[in-house]
């Protein structure tokens, strides 16, 4: 019988407090330090530790890739983005869902959020599709499901947050979550021509043309090459997340004066602002999530879960099938980035000391999780999508699960093919 300790109860009292609405930093940081207190520790440990986790280089990468998101969305390159993908796959079977899809592949090479995909390049897609005749509630599903690949295509935000709690390569993990995303864009894409022919949705009523596709992607070309760019350097070594972070704002301001003739600054200060709001969430979670991390350690709490899981099956297949569901289930009810933070020190040991990479977690757990924003009572992707489409939520939901299933198979695909996600860091060494 596993012993009760007090690491078991600081997760005990994390949970409670998230599945009662308490913001997530609160959840993370009030248990450790109660726990804290009472062990007698004195009372600027709380605070050393949460410096400790902030004292990172590579954090820097995540305000500076949440920065380019925002001026993206303020800029003209979401309307040049939507042009090319119109005109390169808007006449296969579904016509601008398939546009839909491989537009989200194309802007979260550049944002690294889901949310910010919808939020962005989103409202633009949804738009397009109601004035082409789709259903609105179908526009929404789909853009929420499409969203879910930003979160593992360079530059992941979320990839960067578990490459610092789990002391893994960022460098490795992002390179890592390319093949994922592109293997996700693709078996949705398959998926869409069955429920185009199927539903009988419209294609764009245009043949390919070479003439069109050139046109647009020249007015989209330095967007398109970013994520190329971003990749060849990381690749290469030629810099890290955080070189490339701040290449790539400074590369977007540019290309904005430059080549789209955007003068008026002030959308720079408006995506500052933004970035500021943001980043003020992440780095405050972020430094709770050290108080909490090191709480687990302590307590040996990894431990105890391995021995709960390893009494059911040493069998690595077996394994990630139990870890695969119980983050499933707790994306139903936590913020991803929450449940990661406090999933990582408790699964990511068990895992590798049955010789599963932690580059090859990190993508399984970061792309699991975000299946959470589709799936109520949480599901950020469906109520943002919904909101941005105007529709009830409870129809956006309906739609949606023809392609949960999709990205289920997915899921499987990336947690039992481990060569999907580690091929490209390989090539690496």
């Amino acid at each position: 019988m596993v012993e009760f300790n007090a690491g078991l109860l600081v997760v005990l009292a994390f949970l409670v407090l998230v599945l009662i609405r308490t913001p997530v930093f609160i959840a993370l940081a009030v248990p450790p330090i109660v726990y804290i207190f009472v062990k007698g520790f004195p009372l600027v440990f709380p605070a050393q530790r949460m410096v400790r986790m902030l004292d990172s280089y590579t954090l820097l990468a995540i305000p500076l890739f949440i920065f380019v998101g925002s001026l993206m969305n303020h800029g003209e390159i979401t309307d040049k983005i939507f042009d090319f993908a119109n005109s390169l796959v808007g006449h296969f079977d579904g016509g601008l869902a398939q546009v839909n899809i491989f537009t989200s592949l194309i802007f979260s090479g550049i944002s690294g959020s889901a949310l910010a995909d919808i939020g962005g390049i989103g409202r633009i897609l949804i738009r397009a599709m109601e004035n082409e005749g789709y259903d609105k509630s179908y526009a929404a599903a789909l853009t929420s499901a499409s969203a879910t690949v930003g979160p593992i295509f360079p530059p992941s935000i979320p990839l960067i947050i578990y490459g610092l709690v789990a002391q893994v390569s960022v460098l490795s993990l992002l390179i890592a979550g390319a093949l994922p995303a592109v293997f996700a864009v693709i078996t949705l894409m398959i998926g869409t021509a069955w429920i185009a022919k199927r539903d009988g949705l419209p294609n764009n009523g245009e043949s390919l043309s070479a003439r069109r596709v050139l046109s647009t992607m020249r007015a989209a070309l330095p967007a398109l090459l970013t994520p190329l760019v971003l990749l060849a350097g990381m690749f290469s070594g030629l810099f890290g997340p955080t070189e490339a972070a701040a290449f790539t704002t400074v590369y977007i301001i540019l290309v904005n004066a430059l080549y789209y003739r955007v003068l008026n600054l002030r959308y720079i200060w408006d995506a500052g602002v933004e970035t500021v709001q943001t980043t003020g969430t992440v780095v405050i979670i972020l430094g709770s999530a050290g108080l909490f991390s090191w709480v687990i350690a302590a307590e040996n709490v990894d431990n105890i879960f391995a021995t709960l899981l390893f009494s059911v099956s040493q069998n690595p297949l077996v394994v990630l099938l139990l870890v695969n569901i119980l983050l499933l289930v707790l994306g139903l009810f936590l913020d991803p980035i929450a449940a990661m933070i406090m999933s990582i020190p408790i699964v990511v040991p068990p895992l590798t000391q049955l010789g599963i990479d932690p580059v090859h977690i990190g993508v399984i757990m970061v792309f699991n999780l975000m299946l959470g924003l589709l799936t109520p009572p949480l599901g950020l992707s469906i109520f943002l999508s919904a909101d941005v489409a105007d529709v009830p939520v409870s129809e956006v939901i309906k739609e949606t699960k023809a392609y949960y299933v999709l990205l289920l198979v997915v899921l499987l695909v990336i947690t039992y093919v481990p060569t999907v996600s580690l091929l490209l860091p390989s090539l690496m060494n």
